[in-house]
């Protein structure tokens, strides 16, 4: 009788009208209570509601007051925290099997059972991939989720790997072969295979892609004028059918995925290691651009890509290339004459280039690559910092000059392709931007000058970049560099010719990693059908999108495993008390964020150890500077010494304290 009174649900409606709703994400703490953010505020959620709810979960609620303080009901779910998500098996005193989020605030288990195609019997601790099914605030039921996937058992050593590739749905295995490779392009080749071509790697590549021949060029009374560069890339594409499974395999993965100790290639490895890797004494079908520069290194005519057949005569390694350079004790010498004599014409027409970007482009920023040297289990037996040599220069150069020949070719002869393009810093910023700039660089006499060169209007041209970046380099400090750096846009695949004004270049396409990158296979296909004069497609846009995203899921892959590795590492190194060199990276309310220069690895410094009272901490955030008591103590940049205070492997978080 009173479910269908019209007096009672009119009286519904009206308390229901007469609410205050707010939305916003809730926090949980660890306590059995939460918070709901807002834009405005924080609300109080109280223990029976955020049995509800967990953490992350878009809400709406009702704000009600309780003894005279504000706390809110849960109305609504708009969009739960979890999905598809990462967890560990944990089976309670009942015996039942239940899931452990994977997730630093997530600390409720959440009731599960597998999927049928779960075939693995699951103990304590292995690693899962689950999706949640029903949810209090939605379903009216409790939390409950289906295993969907499983990953791998506690024990494995190798857990960092293939928990954060499942993680971000990425395979963990290299694209399926098939059972021949047949050469499926008619394509008139030049033989090629007299030239003395040379490999420089890591002594450990396999996938080797690029070969590199030199040679001077002479004017009628034999004076050297340049020189005349050939590189040659090898030509999967030559065994790739567009139609075919690899081809769209490569087209999802889009790039070799390079982690700590191995890689998962883009194509199958007997394409990638074998058929197509310019290994040294074997003909191999490649892509070939001739190069010619003056002596000042100016590119003094067109480039010339042609379809041939290489020989790479010599597989050459990084550090012994540098050691015979840079004249170490007892350092490798080549074996033959013609491999003397090409690393030292590289090496010259590298001085060469290297002026020639500094004068008219960007050059790098040097900064340490991190290596992890991993013990077969997986356990790591120590980190390394790997800065560029000259071996690894001489590669650069010459495959920055390739790209930059590419991007010409394509932009003229192909009129498409895939471009590779920064727009500097976002139009958004250029005002904060340009006072920067004058708050660091200008005086009373200059300021009027210096408005000018940084102005808006020149900052986005890249003349205008170019010349603001070559004032800044010669000051030693790293803060101009990294608090500029937060104003930039990101890289982007382009269709048409743009510039990049991260490398200061007015048009780069990559083509020189064709058997680990599919932009570059599409680049080769676009210009191997303009030199033979055959159709081509133009990329479609979801291929843009595609390497877009797939890029920015490498970079998270790669970090996420970092991040884990780096706390297996640092955990048993909390007792030691060492102290490591540092160097500040971001700055916030609740502390310092601080790379250890050794070994790359991300410390917070938690601002409570920096100082006791909060209420005297301030953040300057266009400085990015930690005060007290309006006085600045840490800014960006800064290099502070850090010793451990504690590691947790489960949340890959290191925490630590400055050493004044």
């Amino acid at each position: 009788m009173l479910q269908n009174n019209p007096l009672l649900a009119q009286l519904k409606q009206q308390i229901q009208a007469n609410k205050t709703f707010v939305e916003g994400y809730v926090k949980a703490t660890d306590k059995s209570y939460g918070f709901l953010e807002t834009d405005k505020k924080s609300y109080f959620i109280p223990p029976n509601a955020m049995k509800k709810l967990i953490h992350g979960d878009k809400i709406k609620a009702a704000v009600e007051t309780v003894n005279d303080k504000e706390q809110v009901e849960p109305e609504q779910l708009i969009e739960p925290m979890l999905t598809r998500f990462i967890a560990r098996v944990h089976i309670n005193k009942e015996n039942k099997m239940q899931l452990k989020v994977d997730h630093p605030n997530i600390k409720p288990f959440i009731a599960c059972h597998k999927a049928k195609s779960v075939e693995q019997r699951l103990v304590e601790g292995d690693w899962v991939v689950a999706n949640l099914k029903t949810h209090p605030l939605r379903d009216d039921r409790f939390f409950f989720a289906q295993i969907e996937q499983f990953i791998c058992h506690a024990d494995d050593h190798f857990a960092p790997w293939w928990v954060t590739l499942a993680r971000h749905e990425q395979s963990r295995y290299p694209v399926n072969g098939q059972t021949a490779y047949p050469e499926i392009e008619q394509y008139p080749r030049q033989d090629l295979t007299a030239l003395h071509f040379v490999t420089i790697d890591s002594e450990s590549t396999q996938d080797m892609d690029d070969a590199l021949y030199i040679e001077p060029t002479y004017n009628a009374e034999q004076q050297q004028t340049g020189w005349k560069l050939v590189v040659a890339i090898a030509d999967p594409t030559a065994y790739i059918a567009l139609d075919s499974q690899i081809e769209q395999d490569a087209k999802q993965r889009c790039f070799t995925n390079y982690l700590p100790g191995f890689n998962i290639p883009m194509l199958p490895r007997e394409l990638a290691d074998d058929l197509c890797s310019l290994v040294p004494q074997q003909n191999r079908n490649a892509l070939v651009c001739y190069i010619y520069t003056d002596l000042q290194g100016n590119l003094n005519n067109e480039p010339e890509f042609v379809s041939a057949i290489v020989q790479s005569k010599a597989k050459l390694a990084y550090n012994k290339v540098s050691d015979y350079l840079e004249k170490q004790p007892e350092h490798w010498q080549p074996e033959e004459e013609n491999s003397k004599q090409q690393i030292d014409w590289l090496y010259q027409f590298t001085l060469a280039r290297t002026q020639w970007r500094q004068q008219h482009a960007l050059l790098f920023k040097e900064k340490p690559d991190y290596s992890f040297v991993l013990a077969e289990n997986g356990k790591i037996e120590q980190i390394n910092a790997q800065y560029r040599r000259i071996a690894n220069q001489i590669v650069e150069e010459s495959m920055i000059i390739a790209n930059i020949c590419a991007a010409q070719y394509l932009d003229t002869k192909v009129k498409c392709g895939i471009f590779n393009t920064h727009s500097g810093f976002d139009k958004k910023y250029l005002a904060n931007v340009q006072q920067f700039l004058l708050n660091q660089l200008a005086n009373e006499e200059n300021r009027p000058q210096l408005s000018e060169r940084y102005s808006a209007e020149n900052l986005t041209t890249l003349t205008g970049y170019c010349r603001m970046r070559h004032d800044i380099e010669p000051l030693a400090s790293d803060y101009l560099e990294y608090r500029l750096r937060r104003f930039l846009t990101f890289a982007e695949f382009k269709s048409e010719n743009a510039p990049h004004f991260g490398l200061g270049l007015t048009g780069y396409a990559t083509w020189t990693s064709p058997i680990r990158k599919y932009c570059d296979m599409v680049n080769h296909r676009l210009i191997k059908a303009c030199i033979h004069q055959q159709p081509y497609q133009i990329p479609e846009q979801k291929v843009f999108d595609r390497l877009q995203e797939a890029r920015r899921q490498n970079r998270l892959v790669e970090r996420d495993i970092a991040d884990w590795l780096y706390s297996l590492y640092f955990v048993d190194k909390v007792s030691e008390q060492q102290e490591y060199q540092g160097e500040i990276m971001d700055i916030s309310r609740g502390g310092l964020r601080v790379l250890l220069i050794d070994s790359g690895a991300s410390v917070f410094v938690p601002a409570s150890t920096i100082h006791d009272n909060k209420e005297e901490i301030s953040i300057n955030n266009d400085e990015i500077a930690f005060y007290i008591q309006e006085q600045q103590r840490y800014k960006l940049a800064d290099k502070v010494k850090i010793k451990l205070l504690e590691v947790k492997p489960e949340t890959r978080s290191i925490i630590g304290q400055i050493v004044e």
